[in-house]
């Protein structure tokens, strides 16, 4: 019986991962090659299966998919695939689940060679047998791809084989997972109910069989050293394109920096300086005007006052702002419109209202008489203002 990982490590199956390295440290440590002398073959082994333990364990996907089946991993009665490979499996069933549940063991793939206990062999038997059932079952003359093996070029033949089988769907029927037998119905509502039960129970075996041999998948590849050379090679490609990136775009700044630092306006650009045009524009001197040979300076007489004037409303800003309402509008027209609103005349009537308020109660009001009435509603604007001003004072 295979011994369960965390047996190996020595740790309960709620370790944290700090408590897993820690774990897989001092076993190294002392069961080390080096450290056993006397005993280096079972050392050597013992050391490997640890090894395989801390690298499912230390994986967090790995991890969750080895408890989801550690009783099956860990079962006995498993059959293996050399029995498919010579012939003896049933051809109706072929590989099944718990066949391939079984090379979910590091241990088996230690050895990276094209041995016959290598990584390269192993692995290829396992696919090459589950390639053959699917093209038996489906009766075509495409294959899955072959795994290959060390010397097995990545961008032309590995990456296509990681890429058809990491989205494996299997063709097999499942028809030996029915419970019940059709021909035992005794009428055909009973008929139909079997039909759905062992549907359920075909499509049940048929998706744990396609999420067993991506895992299966997914567990190769990231022990295969083609797989991880590809990965380093590309890390090292983005890194270089990343550095070139870079270069490229100091090299484009810095030239840019150059062409600012050497740029010079043309001659076309460049504004002449009349210095007579602008004297004679701008300057307060009197200006000559030409005429039958001889020079006359002609003078305009200039009106300060206009000037200032001129000055005055070209600088003015003119405000339309209704003080009660708190508003400020574009026009005259605009803030007529607006006073003759009733939401202003009702502000207006009360402000009006509250300073007779105010004025009742200092007593400024009392020897006067009250000419508003609340229940007018007929003021004018003009006469609402000459109301507040009258009370404001």
């Amino acid at each position: 019986m295979k011994t369960c990982y965390y047996e190996l490590l020595e740790i309960s199956r709620d370790a944290t991962p700090d408590e897993i390295r820690k774990a897989y440290r001092r076993q190294a440590l002392l069961l080390h090659p080096d450290k056993n002398m006397h005993k280096v073959e079972e050392a050597t082994q013992k050391f490997a299966q640890v090894q395989a333990a801390y690298e499912v364990l230390s994986d967090p996907d790995e991890r969750a998919w080895y408890d989801s089946h550690r009783e099956q991993i860990l079962r006995d009665d498993t059959v293996t695939l050399s029995g498919a490979f010579d012939g003896q499996s049933s051809a109706s069933v072929g590989t099944r689940t718990q066949d391939i549940l079984q090379f979910f063991d590091p241990g088996l793939f230690a050895i990276i060679d094209d041995s016959e206990i290598g990584f390269f062999t192993i692995a290829r038997k396992v696919f090459a047998q589950l390639a053959d059932e699917e093209a038996e079952e489906d009766g075509s003359e495409i294959r899955l791809p072959d795994f290959g093996n060390s010397r097995s070029p990545w961008a032309s033949e590995t990456r296509y084989f990681y890429s058809a089988w990491s989205a494996f769907s299997t063709k097999k029927s499942f028809d030996w997972c029915d419970q019940y037998r059709l021909a035992d119905a005794p009428d055909r509502r009973v008929r139909r109910a079997m039909e759905k039960e062992n549907k359920k129970l075909r499509d049940a075996a048929k998706k744990e069989y396609n999420d067993t041999v991506k895992a299966f998948v997914a567990f190769i590849k990231k022990r295969d050293p083609r797989s991880k050379q590809s990965s380093a090679n590309n890390e090292q490609r983005q890194q270089d394109m990343a550095t070139k990136v870079k270069e490229q775009a100091a090299k484009a700044r810095a030239a840019h920096r150059n062409r600012f630092r050497a740029y010079e306006d043309q001659d076309w650009a460049t504004p002449e300086y009349d210095e007579q045009f602008w004297d004679e524009e701008y300057s307060d001197k009197p200006k000559k005007e030409s005429g039958n040979n001889e020079d006359v300076e002609t003078t305009t007489p200039v009106d300060a006052s206009v000037n200032n004037e001129y000055d005055r409303d070209e600088d003015e800003i003119i405000v339309y702002e209704c003080v009660f309402c708190k508003k400020v509008f574009k026009s005259e027209k605009q803030l007529g419109v607006h006073e003759q609103s009733n939401k202003h005349q009702k502000i207006v009537r009360d402000v009006v209202r509250r300073m007779r308020k105010e004025n009742a109660a200092i007593g400024h009001d009392n020897a006067e008489k009250d000419e508003f009435n609340d229940a007018q509603e007929n003021y004018s604007v003009d006469d609402l203002a000459e109301e507040v001003s009258h009370l404001s004072t």
